[in-house]
């Protein structure tokens, strides 16, 4: 892992993006690493043309889970559900910029995973 993408991680990390909870939300995920402890819980909030208008996060974890949660958050602002759906595995990685082996891959999916509960649980009910 080069310094640059090191420092790229860090700074998400030491500075998360979204990083609040949000008391006006349309759907409230959690997530967990049980291999690792990492725990998230992802806020969306969409607006009347189903765009996410709002997003927020909480929890704690390694410096991956929570720089991933972090650039993810920023990545889905303003996308619609379908736009949501359309994102996976390599976009997380993409986000991160690194190479991500082992149990850290888990880590870095955690917040990809939350997002997809959170929108299966959506795809049941109408917001």
């Amino acid at each position: 892992m080069t310094n640059l993408y090191k420092e790229h991680i860090l700074d998400h990390y030491r500075n998360p993006r979204h990083k609040k909870p949000l008391n006006d939300f349309d759907i409230k995920e959690n997530g967990v690493n049980p291999s690792c402890g990492d725990a998230l819980v992802l806020y969306l909030k969409f607006s009347d043309d189903g765009r996410v208008s709002d997003v927020g996060f909480d929890g704690e974890g390694c410096a991956i889970s929570q720089a991933s949660m972090s650039l993810l958050t920023d990545m889905i602002l303003g996308r619609t559900r379908e736009e949501l759906s359309a994102i996976g595995e390599k976009d997380v990685f993409s986000l991160l910029g690194v190479s991500i082996e082992g149990a850290r891959v888990k880590c870095a999916l955690l917040p990809l995973e939350t997002l997809q509960s959170a929108l299966r649980r959506m795809e049941s009910r109408v917001i």
